[in-house]
């Protein structure tokens, strides 16, 4: 929902039940003493809970680093999930923070977070930075108007701790470049807090960083559009681990044990590889386009965890390998697991709590736009647009999404196919590639339209170890379009 003004979410107070659709009241609010306002909006519900956002805007004319939300949830109600924030808990308090790459909210600015319950119990008693989200100096909360007038309110919440000051990012350097020669040095010689702008032009070459940001000072590449990156010419990472399985070579952008990173607006192109992330956590890939790839668009790989890829533009790629032009990889398939998995490659790569959120993808994404592999946990995939024309087929190539790991949630995604202009068997796809994985995940909310040539909407080829751990499947979803319908599982009514 487009929000052109500040506005307050008016929820009921009760924990009864919300209504399917989600019939919003909106008022209007005051600028909170911090500078620092929060609106409350649910996206989604259903019988036993709810999926809802709080989004922090900063109506003042100067930045504000770091911030803390916190509200309190009934008996009975409790956070099931959450993304884009951190979060403690205390009995029934909730505190969300930010992460390093949403601390700051810029003078009319905002930044967002999202969680889903157990529970149909609103919030109350929200507070940022200490102040009244709403700014209304009775500490009356954004999240609890009346919206049930003969709901009987619940007890004022008791007052919370004021939090403590957020630490003062260090002050970092922008490095403007308009070379490749420059790119590389700014890399390698950047430090926390750092932001390298690239101008427009086409950059060739091995663009790799092997150094930090911190929670507190990421480091930031950042380009228009127009600023693309290129490694035609297979130049390599040299930064290899010892043992010679692996080489980094034809890598478009390489995150190499380089943690807290944002990549930003700029464009990846004509490479083997696109962006690829080795044990490399709490990264950023934002608004980044990239296409032109000869295999995977973006791969979190090696114990890449805690990384998020957003708002970007992915199309074009599997131009060497069709079967392995994935647009969004998370993690290692056990076959690579001597490479890039745990305990001396005989455990699983645990690329774990990574995120695809609100991206594009294709058209001639050639294999899956989102393959999970086996052993990887707790992702979230929401969101996100799906143009299946060009998936190939190739290498069992069949599928909008290959879910192989387990816990993830999937939740506001749109696929669609034409018939005739690929291969699509169905939309997402479950297997069990070891024992265990492939187990709880979630669908809810995702609007599939097959084409007339899908089988399911959500095919979950194998639970056989999944008996206390199942996937579930919410009638919230639909298809169109399809051969045999929504999915081979029962549905769950939600």
């Amino acid at each position: 929902m487009a929000v052109t003004r500040m506005w307050r979410v008016a929820l009921p107070l009760t924990t009864g039940a919300l209504v399917a659709g989600v019939a919003l009241v909106l008022v209007p609010v005051a600028q909170a003493a911090t500078g620092l306002l929060a609106s409350y909006q649910v996206t989604d519900s259903w019988g036993t809970g709810y999926q809802a956002q709080y989004t922090i805007t900063n109506p003042g004319t100067t930045a504000v680093t770091g911030w803390r939300l916190e509200f309190d949830l009934p008996a009975g109600t409790s956070v099931r999930r959450f993304w884009t924030a951190a979060m403690t808990q205390s009995g029934n308090h909730y505190v969300f923070s930010n992460l390093s790459y949403n601390a700051t909210v810029a003078a009319g600015g905002s930044q967002t977070f999202g969680f889903n319950t157990n529970g149909l119990g609103k919030p109350s008693g929200c507070l940022i930075n200490g102040a009244s989200c709403s700014g209304s100096p009775s500490g009356s909360p954004s999240g609890s108007a009346s919206g049930s007038p003969s709901g009987s309110p619940s007890p004022s919440p008791s007052p919370s701790p004021a939090p403590s000051p957020s630490p003062t990012a260090p002050a970092g350097r922008t490095i403007n470049v308009s070379t490749a020669a420059q790119l590389s040095a700014a890399l390698t010689g950047a430090r926390p807090g750092d932001t390298v702008a690239l101008a427009a032009g086409t950059y060739t070459g091995a663009f790799y960083a092997t150094v930090s940001g911190t929670a507190s000072a990421p480091i930031t590449l950042t380009g228009p559009r127009t600023a693309v990156l290129s490694n035609s010419g297979g130049a390599c990472d040299p930064n290899v681990p010892s043992g010679g399985l692996v080489s980094y070579c034809g890598y478009g952008v390489h995150l190499n044990q380089a943690s807290y990173w944002r990549l930003a607006g700029f464009a990846v192109a004509n490479s083997a590889k696109g962006i690829v992330l080795d044990a490399a956590n709490h990264n950023v890939v934002d608004g980044v386009e990239v296409s032109g790839i000869g295999d995977e668009a973006v791969h979190f790989r090696a114990a890449s965890s805690d990384n998020v890829i957003q708002r970007s533009y992915i199309h074009d790629t599997g131009l060497t390998a069709p079967g392995f032009g994935e647009g969004v990889y998370f993690g290692s398939a056990q076959s690579n697991w001597d490479k890039y998995g745990e305990n001396g490659g005989t455990g699983p790569d645990r690329s774990d709590r990574n995120q695809a959120l609100n991206n594009t993808f294709g058209p001639n994404v050639t294999a899956e736009h989102i393959d999970v592999k086996e052993g990887t946990v707790n992702g979230l995939i929401s969101g996100n647009t799906f143009d299946g024309r060009g998936i190939s087929g190739d290498h069992f190539a069949d599928s909008w999404v290959d879910m192989k790991g387990s816990g993830y949630l999937l939740t506001g995604n749109t696929g669609t196919f034409v018939a005739g202009t690929g291969t699509l068997v169905d939309g997402y796809q479950v297997h069990q590639i070891v024992s265990g994985s492939g187990c709880g995940n979630v669908w809810r909310s995702n609007n599939s339209d097959l084409g007339g040539v899908g089988n399911y909407a959500i095919n979950v080829t194998d639970q056989s170890s999944c008996a206390g751990n199942p996937n579930v499947v919410y009638s919230s979803n639909t298809v169109t379009n399809a051969v045999k319908g929504l999915t081979n599982i029962a549905v769950t009514a939600g």
